[in-house]
């Protein structure tokens, strides 16, 4: 009986899993990542890009061989 309760159990905590990935968390009001639409801070993403164009300066990217 015990069993039957758990296998019933676990079904249901994957469909309600499977359900949650496919409606995007109720429309991210319960995401785990944030709030939906994810908006970047200003700031953070202005430090990113300088961050981003001082790497270009050292990181080459590779060249194709044709």
């Amino acid at each position: 009986m015990l069993r039957m309760v758990g296998c019933v159990a676990n079904i249901g905590l994957m469909v309600h899993l499977n359900v949650m990935i496919a409606t995007d968390w109720w429309y991210g009001q319960r995401d785990l990542f944030g709030p939906y639409p994810r908006i970047p801070d200003k700031d953070r993403l202005k430090r990113e890009i300088e961050f981003a164009k001082e790497c270009r300066e050292f990181i080459k990217p590779p060249k194709a061989c044709v």
